[in-house]
């Protein structure tokens, strides 16, 4: 019987715009090839540093200023320039989250920043009645616990502090990896198509 459900952030409940963002980093940022450390699920260089909390806004910022044609350029510009890869959340997920808070424990594992997590937790809050901290019964986050998936200690650690069993959790994500990893562990999964509709999957998945 599945008691938790585990979200992915990211592409499972916060839909994203990766070509939008790395225009900005190039027009806004200066950085015209911010592609190279912007993928589809794992980041890479400074930029896996700052999701694994390796380094803080101020050094992420620092890094961006090595790289772009304009070394003067402000941390407005780069919040902007990540902004855009934020493109929205749909209000019918936050219904659903809402609603299923009632029947299960809902937690968040998301490879996440803090910029971005700022954000997308203000755009949360704004098309909810309650806090995202209020809905989920509690938030795992890579920078916070300074661990990533696809890694197995991430998961470990979820299942640890959150006092869960993995065959009593379905785990959420839109990365074929990160659900690889969570069956090995003992995960229920579902692996999220990002083009359908969240709640037919996860009903198809629950019933």
């Amino acid at each position: 019987m599945i008691k938790n459900l585990i979200f992915d952030w990211g592409g499972v409940i916060l839909t994203l715009n990766k070509e939008l963002c790395i225009k900005n980093f190039a027009d806004v940022a200066g950085v015209p090839d911010f592609n190279e450390y912007l993928t589809p699920y794992l980041q890479k260089g400074f930029f896996a540093a700052y999701e694994n909390g390796d380094i803080d806004d101020e050094q992420f910022c620092r890094s961006i200023r090595e790289i772009s044609t304009n070394p003067d350029v402000g941390y407005k510009e780069i919040e902007y320039a990540l902004d855009s890869f934020l493109e929205e959340i749909p209000q019918y997920k936050v219904d659903l989250i809402n609603r299923l808070s009632q029947n299960y424990k809902l937690y968040v594992l998301s490879n996440n920043n803090p910029i971005c997590w700022r954000i997308s937790e203000r755009m949360f809050d704004e098309l909810s009645q309650k806090n995202v901290k209020e809905l989920f019964t509690d938030i795992f986050l890579s920078f916070r616990m300074k661990l990533s998936k696809p890694g197995k200690e991430i998961f470990l650690k979820v299942l640890e502090e959150a006092g869960i069993q993995p065959q009593e959790s379905l785990f959420i994500d839109d990365a074929p990896a990160n659900i690889e990893t969570a069956a090995q562990l003992g995960f229920k999964t579902l692996l999220y198509d990002v083009n359908k509709n969240l709640e037919e999957e996860l009903n198809r998945v629950l019933k």
